[in-house]
C-alpha cells in the first residue's frame, strides 16, 4: 500500500496472532466538534472545578481567616458535628451520590461501547443523550446515529452491567422512535429488606412471620373437613319393571343404574336402556 493512502486512511490497522488484520476505523471530525463532545462528555467534572476554583478565589481568604481565629478544638468539633449530617441520608447527599453515580455510569457505559465496537462504518458511537437516578439505579437514554440499532446490543446486557459495576441490566428500545434506546442498569434491589413496611398491612406490617398464628387467607383456602353430602343412596326408590327386574332410580342424577342376576341394566331419565351406550 502506498505511504500516501497509509497517511489518508482515517483508520488504523492492527494485526493479531492469526495474522487477520483488524480495522479499526476513526470519525472523520473537526476540532470544534471534538472540542464540544468533550466538554458535552465532562461537563459535570468541570462544573465541579468551576465552583472549586471559585470558592476558593473569592471566599478562600475568609474561610481561612475564620478557620485561624478559632481554637482548634473548636475547629475539630465542628467537624465531628458536620461528619453525622454527611454520613446519614439526607437531600444534599443523596443528590451528590446519585450524580456521582450517573457520571461514573455514562464514562463506563461509553467505554464499554467502544471495547464492544458498537460502531457505525463512520466510526461513530452511540450518542448518550442523557444518565438519570431511579429507586433501583440509573437509566441511559442513547441515539442511534446511521447504520445502528437496538439489535447491536443483543445479548450485551452482561457486558453492560460489568462495566458498570451493577448487578444486571435490562435494554429496550423506545415504541415511537426506533432510535431511542433506553438502558436500565440496576444496583440494588428495593424488594430485598427482610421487613417491608407497607401501609396496606396496617398492624401487621411490622411482625415477624413465626408470630402470625392464624392467617385469614389460608383458614378460607382450607377444605371442609366436615361430611356435609349426605349419601345419595338413601334416596334410591325400587322401580318394578315388566321383565321382572328390579331397578334402582336415584332422584339426584339422571341415570338409574339396575342389578340382576345376568346383568347390568342402565335407565336414562325417561326410563329408557341406555347400557349399549355406557
Amino acid at each position: 500500500m502506498p505511504k500516501s493512502t497509509l497517511k489518508r486512511s482515517s483508520g488504523r490497522a492492527r494485526s493479531t496472532a492469526r495474522g487477520a488484520v483488524e480495522t479499526i476505523t476513526r470519525p472523520n471530525q473537526s476540532w470544534p466538534v471534538k472540542l464540544l463532545l468533550t466538554i458535552w462528555r465532562w461537563r459535570w467534572e468541570l462544573y465541579v472545578l468551576a465552583a472549586l476554583a471559585y470558592i476558593a478565589i473569592a471566599h478562600g481568604t475568609a474561610i481561612t481567616g475564620y478557620f485561624r481565629s478559632n481554637p482548634l478544638w473548636l475547629n475539630a468539633l465542628m467537624l465531628i458535628a458536620l461528619f453525622p449530617w454527611i454520613a446519614t441520608d439526607n437531600p444534599a447527599r443523596r443528590f451528590v451520590l446519585n450524580r456521582f453515580w450517573c457520571v461514573t455510569t455514562r464514562h463506563r457505559l461509553r467505554a464499554c461501547l467502544v471495547e464492544m465496537r458498537t460502531l457505525n462504518f463512520s466510526g461513530n458511537l452511540p450518542f448518550i443523550l442523557g444518565c438519570f437516578a431511579t429507586k433501583t439505579g440509573q437509566v441511559v437514554w442513547l441515539w442511534m446515529r446511521p447504520g445502528q440499532s437496538v439489535e447491536d446490543l443483543d445479548n450485551k446486557a452482561e457486558s453492560l452491567a460489568a462495566a458498570c459495576w451493577a448487578s444486571k441490566a435490562a435494554i429496550a428500545r423506545s415504541k415511537r422512535n426506533a432510535a431511542l434506546v433506553r438502558i436500565d442498569i440496576d444496583r440494588r434491589d428495593p424488594l430485598a429488606k427482610k421487613t417491608i413496611a407497607s401501609p396496606l398491612l396496617q398492624d401487621t406490617s411490622d411482625v415477624p412471620e413465626a408470630a402470625v398464628a392464624d392467617d385469614a387467607v389460608m383458614a378460607f383456602l382450607t377444605p371442609d373437613t366436615t361430611d356435609s353430602v349426605p349419601n345419595e343412596s338413601t334416596n334410591q326408590q325400587p322401580v318394578r319393571t315388566g321383565a321382572g327386574e328390579t331397578r334402582s332410580r336415584t332422584s339426584k342424577t339422571k341415570t338409574t343404574a339396575a342389578t340382576s342376576d345376568s346383568q347390568t341394566v342402565i335407565l336414562g331419565a325417561n326410563g329408557e336402556d341406555v347400557s349399549d351406550y355406557v
